[in-house]
């Protein structure tokens, strides 16, 4: 039986493995719980001769097996858009308001920045499935 902090640990990996799906996703151009699946067997090929690391990708499939839906996935995938839209307006308005009230060019430099990364953001969120 594994010790308490060999079983978060497993755990932990298995989170950090599963969190690697959009990289996969992206190449097998599957969806949704497949295209985790198919990320967690990857990865699971590529952990011979690593048995922690094996025993984490093994758990981790399980739990996609036991718990994905292809629902839930898209109800996360449409939260994050709009989340990412959101913060791209709220930017965008600050930014307007600080050029219409002539602020100082490093203010509207550093909200130009993070109005870019926002966009950035958006494009990734939108990007993924």
């Amino acid at each position: 039986m594994k010790t308490p902090s060999k079983a978060i640990s497993a755990a932990l990996l298995a989170s950090a493995m599963v969190c690697s799906i959009a990289e996969t996703h992206a190449e097998t151009r599957l969806a949704g719980c497949a295209a985790k699946r198919e990320a967690v067997r990857e990865q699971i090929r590529q952990a011979e001769g690593q048995p922690e690391r094996l025993a984490g990708l093994t758990a981790a499939l399980d739990a996609v097996n036991a718990n994905c839906r292809d629902d839930d996935v898209d109800k996360k995938h449409n939260e994050k858009v709009i989340k990412a839209q959101n913060k791209v307006n709220q930017t965008a308005q600050a930014l307007s308001l600080a050029q219409s009230q002539n602020r100082s060019p490093k203010k509207i430099a550093k909200l130009q920045g993070k109005l870019d990364k926002a966009r950035a953001e958006l494009a990734a969120a939108q990007a993924l499935p």
